[in-house]
């Protein structure tokens, strides 16, 4: 009879909610079918480490980490954990917790995160910080959707225990995110809100420089694709950041500042993203416009790209029967929006990849990109006349060239395809130039070629393969190269539930001096009745350098795995 009441209940909270009742698809055929299900994963990985030369690295560490999934009625409970001795022997407490455990229940659209979790909302506001408290998210069938996070980013770490000796005040954050959503368009808004505890540490008003932060952003977005094949996106953020909380509130303000209750160190720094692609048959064609101010962050993400405006094109398009694919970019960057620096880069950055699949058997991969950044150096007027030494060349023309390209080859031959050929060559060039000169020691070239050969027995379940790599460095004015090469063979056994794996590998570089590397690789798994995996792991290396002892380390891996 209970069960009866809280049916009726749910039925009448989700009718009102929704006018089109039916649009919710209720199931009242299944409601009092518990169907009761618990699945996931469970994994426990060791890893063992041995050297005959003293080093941080922890000998012993293990990571526990898994899946729970029940399910019953219309209700499902994931569970996400992770526990690890990784970081107990450092020196140092993390500001984030190293073991996590999250419970993500989920009922029809309604889904929580409780626990240590992570949610993302913009790359401007709140971007996949993880935090330990509460999320929701309620996506309903009707245009309006809403998503709700609250809980401690940081907990407090103490100059003694902080890794550099830099503390760490305790910091909560709070996010909302709405969107409107309809066929043709979305409209949406995102606020998130941060700050610091400012007792819980007990620093001197500016002791060290650390301040405890305030933070309020505001963001709105709006996506359409009203025309045939067009589409676009645009968002607009605005971070109130309070570099110290402590301060007196600004006195006289305008009306922004009475609003976001500025005080004295608040400064409001802005982001902006539009986006357009337009599709015609098979081609894309794409423009984006950022821009940045600089100093932007907001306390609900580790790190910010700032003072920045970039204006990048795209292409791509399939040809030949759609056996190639190109795709092509152009973009031009700048920084010091501000006119504040006494330098200031100008970017252009430029890509290009293609795939044609030549045959069946035959298929080719390249791609170029080219970043050339141009530096002016701006002096102010009083440097100028103060130092009558400076020249043209010290206030302009510095330009740093770096171009990167790759390109391989496959072929796949014998009976059934069971052979194949990978041949790949790279190159990575990087000069700096000044009044239209490259002086010497002012540019390198790495250059990789690699050939990798592989063969499969089906009847014996056997497979080889080798590869042989060359690279050569010239750096500024030094020149080195490295040979390498490597042997493998895996077979199945035991009715193919067990995969054995052995290899060699060796390679030796040649410079200033000498040194070499040669390793025996090990790894076995077997798959216990489809759910049990086990995998043992073992890789030995001999590392020696001219005038130097040899180096030998062991790392063992254990791991096990079961899914149900």
């Amino acid at each position: 009879m209970r069960e009866k009441k809280l049916f009726w209940v749910l039925v009448v909270f989700v009718f009102f909610l929704n006018k089109d009742a039916y649009a919710q698809d209720i199931d009242l055929e299944n409601v009092y079918k518990p169907n009761f299900k618990v699945s996931g994963a469970v994994n426990a990985n060791t890893v063992f480490y041995n050297s005959n030369q003293d080093i941080s690295r922890e000998p012993f560490t293990y990571l526990l980490s898994g899946s729970l999934n029940f399910s019953a009625f219309s209700f499902s409970v994931p569970v996400f954990y992770s526990i690890t001795n990784q970081g107990e022997n450092s020196g140092y407490t993390s500001p984030i917790d190293f073991n996590r455990i999250c419970i993500m229940p989920k009922y029809r659209w309604i889904k929580a995160y409780i626990g240590n979790t992570s949610m993302s909302f913009s790359p401007y506001t709140l971007s996949g910080i993880p935090f330990k408290g509460i999320g929701l998210e309620l996506t309903p069938r009707i245009p309006f959707k809403i998503s709700l996070m609250g809980g401690q980013i940081f907990k407090a770490v103490t100059e003694d225990r902080a890794l550099g000796g830099v503390p760490i005040y305790e910091r909560y954050g709070y996010g909302v995110k709405t969107s409107f959503e309809k066929e043709k368009y979305k409209v949406g808004w995102i606020g998130f809100y941060a700050k610091d505890n400012e007792n819980s540490l007990f620093l001197g008003r500016d002791e060290k420089g650390i301040t405890p932060k305030e933070n309020l952003v505001n963001s709105l977005t709006f996506s359409t694709s009203l025309l045939n094949n067009l589409t676009f996106d645009f968002e607009y953020a605005m971070s109130a950041l309070t570099e110290d909380s402590r301060a007196d509130k600004r006195k006289g303000g305008n009306l922004r500042d009475k609003i976001f209750s500025a005080k004295q160190t608040t400064s409001y720094l802005n982001a902006l993203n539009v986006n357009f692609d337009y599709t015609i048959q098979k081609s894309k064609l794409g423009l984006t416009y950022e821009r940045i101010d600089p100093n932007y962050y907001t306390l609900g993400a580790m790190y910010f790209n700032n003072d920045l405006e970039n204006i990048a094109l795209r292409f791509s398009r399939s040809f030949y029967k759609d056996k190639i694919n190109f795709s092509a970019s152009l973009g031009y960057q700048r920084d010091n929006l501000a006119k504040e620096k006494t330098q200031n880069s100008k970017r252009v950055v430029g890509t290009l990849n293609m795939n044609y699949k030549i045959t069946d058997q035959l298929s080719f991969t390249g791609s170029y990109s080219n970043f050339s950044t141009y530096t002016n150096r701006n002096p102010n007027q009083f440097e100028l006349i103060n130092n009558p030494i400076i020249v043209p060349a010290d206030t302009l023309d510095y330009r740093q060239l770096s171009q990167n390209s790759n390109f391989s080859l496959m072929y796949a031959f014998g009976k059934k395809k069971n052979q194949n050929v990978n041949f790949n060559y790279n190159i990575a060039s990087q000069a700096n130039e000044q009044g239209g000169v490259i002086r010497r020691g002012q540019a390198s070239t790495v250059q990789n070629y690699s050939v990798a050969h592989t063969i499969n027995f089906e009847g014996i379940k056997t497979s080889l393969n080798s590869s042989l790599n060359y690279t050569s460095n010239q750096v500024a004015t030094s020149d080195n190269s490295a040979v390498g090469a490597s042997v493998g063979v895996s077979k199945k056994i035991l009715k193919d539930k067990m995969n054995t794996n052995f290899g060699l590998l060796y390679n030796t570089s040649q410079s200033n001096i000498t040194s070499s590397v040669f390793g025996i690789k090990f790894n076995n798994t077997y798959a216990l009745l489809q759910k049990h995996n086990f995998t043992l792991g073992m890789i030995s290396m001999y590392r020696s350098s001219s005038g130097k002892p040899q180096n030998n380390d062991l790392t063992l891996n254990f791991n096990y795995g079961y899914s149900f």
